[in-house]
């Protein structure tokens, strides 16, 4: 039999419809109204398994249907370093952050704005610090995306040291999970200048500028953790305060391990 003619037939016994495809592989499901939907590719009569080796994306807010094995990105063209990820069955973007890197946190965060199918933020910290005002200015993109309805988790398998804390504080409470044996570290803002030569007014005033900039850390911990004034004057006395993961979610600096964070 020609395989026209067999389209046809296969018209005539299922009423079907077209789902908006793209360039991906057609799709094709039965009516509503019919109470046997038809997958000519798997010849499945289960909605529940057309995920088997079917995928969707959303591209420019419109759902496009395709084979598993194309990229879960294709019709996207992200940000440098962004991952497009699937997660409860919402579309978000991942970054791993190896420093502070605020740039890429901002065009991230235009990226998802102009594209609202994406739900939620996932930023990795395998960070050993970096510049302290860079963290706050990510941390201030972080705010304005949560405040325009952008999930924001945070996440660290490794380490997450000085102002890569900050921002793996910053995310989502609830939504900050951490290995278990991670390393996370906080410290007290230290600098030096070698052969620099100040009057004792000037040393007054630095000084006074050092700890305008710790107090402000020292805030933005107690808001989002459970640590006190006096846990940090106490244990950030100490050049470097090194806790595990573990340690860090009995102080709420984490929210938990963890466990899986691609669940579909």
């Amino acid at each position: 039999m020609k395989p026209l003619v067999l389209l046809a037939i296969l018209a005539i016994a299922f009423p079907v419809y077209a789902l908006e495809m793209g360039d991906y592989d057609t799709v094709t499901l039965s009516k509503s109204s019919d109470p046997s939907p038809f997958c000519p590719a798997t010849k499945f009569s289960n909605n529940d398994k057309c995920l088997v080796c079917h995928v969707m994306k959303m591209v420019d807010g419109k759902p496009k249907f395709g084979l598993s094995e194309i990229s879960l990105s294709a019709g996207y063209t992200l940000p440098y370093g962004a991952q497009l990820i699937s997660q409860h069955g919402e579309l978000g973007l991942y970054y791993e952050n190896n420093g502070t890197s605020s740039s890429v946190v901002r065009n991230i965060s235009h990226y998802m704005y102009n594209h609202p199918e994406l739900k939620f933020f996932t930023m990795e910290m395998q960070s050993g610090g970096g510049s302290v005002m860079d963290a706050w200015r990510a941390v201030g993109i972080i705010e304005e995306m949560r405040d325009n309805g952008i999930k924001i988790n945070t996440i660290c398998y490794g380490m997450a040291a000085s102002a890569g804390t900050i921002l793996l504080a910053a995310g989502d409470i609830g939504n900050r999970l951490v290995n278990p044996h991670a390393e996370i570290m906080l410290h007290k803002l230290w600098t030096f200048a070698m052969f620099k030569i100040d009057d004792p007014d000037t040393s007054e005033d630095q000084s006074e500028l050092m700890k305008h900039f710790q107090t402000n850390i020292n805030q933005f911990f107690i808001n989002r953790s459970n640590l006190t004034k006096e846990d940090l004057d106490t244990n950030m006395y100490k050049k470097d305060w090194w806790i595990t993961g573990e340690e860090a979610v009995k102080l709420g600096i984490a929210d938990g391990l963890v466990k899986r964070i691609y669940p579909d």
